[in-house]
């Protein structure tokens, strides 16, 4: 049976897509190229000298003309692809950096799938577990008109640049489906050494079998992936334009095990004063300790169902310093002790309905989880 492993805060619908950083890499492609890509630029309504200086995202209309113009002045339908896998993983900010220093493959996976949005909100990445591995989907959120291609393409190359640089190969087998018509520059996608990839399918996804989830990130580093994730969180919170509970119950979730801040260091970092943040989280219907509560709870559900971590280190990690303790409040939580939780088959979430997914999103009391916390 599948099942969701990772979900995301509801997000309206996109106005602005895309940090300008795509667009500067776009306009050394076209220098390279031999185009005049100022020219470029202009017919889109940008110019250089501001696109370096501002952090502005960039609209659809903007990326079409850009992406039109581009493809025209090259003539290279296949653009995207140059795109997406020139790009070094520094241009994607911090989602790049969380992902290179994951643990394995699995948790780079589920971090790209967490916050993708940050680095282009047209789409929404959903992973789910399968018998035979994880299957990541995208849903669409925007209508790209003439460059969806482009922009598929350009998130292909950008993704496999980014996977092939975490584990140091392209996963053998990996499996990619592309909601696109065959193209009759189809072999400019065998630069990549995918091992299959299906053109006019339902949705663009990326498949991958168990025994490639477990490969080793090369750069892995769990205190700078616990602070990368930090700061996705906090970009997530900006495009969402999420309330105050949501922002701090995603930095809150984002604590790689345990050493839950304090309200004033959540405060810090929003930039607001405690009393502030007390007041702006009522507003919301929250309270902080119902916050961290709700942390604590998702995280010692997934360690007890998904890991062999034992029960006292699990509870130590969480902040409690009596097990016992600990056992008492799962048996309140869930109705169970720890020992019947992870001696129990794991169950599918129940869905979040959103306008983008039917079945492939999870909520947790209405705040968004985490993606998977790393095992022992």
């Amino acid at each position: 049976m599948s099942r969701p492993v990772i979900a995301h805060p509801p997000l309206p619908q996109p106005g602005s897509l895309v940090p300008p950083i795509y667009a500067r890499l776009l306009r050394m492609l076209l220098q390279h190229a031999d185009v005049d890509g100022d020219r470029v630029l202009a017919a889109a309504g940008l110019d250089w000298a501001t696109l370096v200086t501002d952090d502005k995202r960039l609209g659809r209309d903007t990326i079409v003309r850009l992406a039109e113009g581009a493809m025209t002045a090259t003539r290279r339908p296949w653009l995207g692809l140059d795109l997406g896998g020139g790009a070094p993983v520094s241009a994607h900010g911090a989602l790049g950096y969380a992902v290179v220093t994951s643990r394995d493959l699995r948790e780079a996976l589920l971090t790209m799938a967490r916050y993708g949005a940050t680095r282009n909100d047209a789409m929404v990445w959903t992973c789910t577990d399968t018998r035979d591995g994880m299957t990541m989907q995208a849903a669409e959120r925007a209508d790209l008109g003439s460059v969806r291609g482009f922009v598929i393409d350009t998130v292909l190359g950008a993704m496999l640049r980014m996977i092939e640089t975490a584990v140091g190969e392209v996963p053998p087998s990996l499996r990619i489906a592309l909601p696109l018509p065959t193209p009759a520059w189809r072999d400019q996608y065998q630069r990549f050494g995918v091992a299959e990839l299906r053109f006019e399918q339902p949705a663009f996804a990326f498949r991958f079998d168990q025994r490639d989830l477990a490969l080793p990130c090369i750069g892995a580093d769990a205190k700078a992936h616990a602070g990368a994730c930090r700061e996705c969180e906090e970009s997530l919170a900006e495009v969402a334009g999420a309330g105050m509970a949501q922002r701090v119950a995603g930095l809150l979730a984002s604590v790689d095990d345990g050493g839950y801040p304090r309200m004033a260091e959540i405060a810090a970092r929003c930039g607001i004063s405690p009393r502030t943040l007390i007041r702006r989280l009522h507003e919301d219907g929250a309270t902080f300790q119902q916050l961290l509560d709700t942390a604590r709870k998702q995280r010692a559900l997934w360690m007890l169902s998904h890991t062999a971590v034992p029960v006292e280190e699990i509870a130590a990690r969480l902040g409690y310093v009596d097990t016992s303790n600990f056992s008492r409040t799962v048996r309140r939580w869930f109705g169970a002790t720890p020992r019947e939780l992870r001696e129990a088959p794991a169950q599918p979430q129940p869905p979040m309905p959103t306008s983008s997914t039917s079945n492939t999103s999870v909520e947790f009391g209405g705040i968004s989880p985490p993606p998977a916390p790393r095992g022992p």
